[in-house]
């Protein structure tokens, strides 16, 4: 990492504790804004947050937002920067190389990315997700009869769903197709032939495709939300304790990304006591077991498994809030954090980051950019001509770049 040994510049100017900067937030309040709110929850005592200008670190929720601050801006701190998506996706971006050329240590969320990065030959360290157990918990019989009730689910109802984005927001009549929307579609209804009693609950912003499409398939569904013919981002962003009541509600979640950094959900619905099978993706991977499914096919027979009483999670739980609690989190942040710089920025140093991070949002001419990083450049190039390596990266970006196309 950069400025791991004292120059004289830095040489008595030392904090006793390392100062953070938490960068690259959308203000929203969705994953990447949770994000950087359980990190800082995690902090362990002895680690300040501090602005830009002055932290040493900068802690990103992701990449974009460092090429566009530029090399000028960023200057001589230590840059650290979550795996907001697994690097094989990211290989399919452009401007990554940028962002790897600059990135001092990712930060991988799951075993399916730290690999990658691996294999890419770029740093990293692996740092969990946690959502708030106090927020996520398993409903009493009561309380989760109570939600259904509102929803106007019968008692017989077989409830499956999920809460993701199934639309593009930038045409809300195509699916996203990092979720598997269709593949989702697809698994209701094949089980809803052998399911009679089946029925699908969606909550959440931009769930217009997969609202039509179960429409014209005749497949039965309850959607929790203001119906909104344009773009219903703002408006059906819930709050997390209501999530947690509508995850109370179903029966069985089901997870049919394509690719995932995370996803947030599978943590959600775990922590929240409910059953949940998932395609072969980020922390999914690494929590699920015997619940992972590769084919539509075999997802139909996991949810007949539970429909027949036989989604016992208890073990999976119990594991989860241990390998992916707040102190998890917050233990290999410190690692990573204790182990960069603790000098802190000069004044002049602070002046010429706070007046660069100004000028880099005025005008793009100003940021400087960062370089490239010759290694995941050419792998990117691979993935653009559709050239397999060896790598298993190579070949998950180029599956990736084919699904969008």
């Amino acid at each position: 990492m950069r400025g791991l040994s004292p120059n004289r510049s830095t040489i008595g100017r030392e904090f006793v504790k390392p100062r953070v900067h938490f960068f690259g937030g959308q203000g929203i309040g969705w994953a990447l804004d949770e994000d950087l709110a359980q990190a800082r929850s995690a902090l362990e005592p002895g680690i300040e947050v501090g602005t830009f200008a002055a932290s040493s670190i900068v802690l990103s929720a992701w990449w974009p937002p460092l090429v566009r601050m530029g090399r000028r801006a960023l200057g001589k701190k230590t840059i650290l920067c979550f795996a907001d998506n697994p690097p094989a996706f990211y290989l399919t971006v452009p401007g990554f190389d940028e962002a790897a050329a600059r990135v001092d240590l990712w930060i991988a969320r799951s075993e399916e990315a730290l690999d990658q990065f691996r294999e890419l030959g770029l740093p990293v360290a692996l740092a969990p997700y946690t959502v708030d157990a106090k927020i996520f918990h398993p409903l009493t019989d009561g309380a989760r009869n109570d939600v259904r009730a509102e929803l106007g689910l019968a008692p017989e109802d077989f409830v499956v769903g999920n809460f993701h984005r199934d639309s593009l927001g930038s045409d809300l009549s195509l699916p996203k197709v990092q979720k598997g929307p269709d593949l989702f579609v697809d698994i209701v209804e094949q089980a809803l032939e052998r399911i009679p009693h089946l029925k699908v609950l969606l909550a959440g912003p931009r769930r217009h495709w997969l609202r039509r499409e179960l429409a014209a398939r005749g497949i039965p569904f309850v959607f929790r939300g203001e119906v909104v013919d344009g773009d219903d981002y703002r408006v059906n962003i819930l709050d997390r304790r209501v999530l947690n009541r509508l995850y109370g509600a179903l029966d069985a979640v089901v997870i049919s990304s394509r690719w995932e950094g995370g996803p947030y959900s599978v943590l959600e619905s775990i922590f929240a006591g409910r059953p949940v099978i998932s395609t072969r993706v980020g922390t999914s991977g690494d929590l699920l077991g015997g619940w992972l499914f590769d084919f539509s096919s075999e997802a139909v027979k996991l949810l007949e498994l539970i429909e027949a009483g036989g989604g016992h999670f208890d073990g999976i739980r119990d594991g989860a809030m241990r390998s992916h609690s707040a102190s998890a989190l917050g233990s290999a942040l410190a690692a990573v954090i204790k182990s960069t710089p603790r000098q802190a920025p000069g004044f002049w140093e602070q002046g010429e980051s706070f007046f660069w991070s100004v000028m880099s949002r005025a005008h793009p001419s100003f940021r400087g950019c960062l370089g490239l990083h010759k290694g995941v450049s050419d792998a990117m190039g691979l993935v653009r001509e559709r050239k397999p390596d060896g790598r298993h990266v190579i070949a998950a970006a180029v599956s990736i770049a084919e699904a969008q196309r």
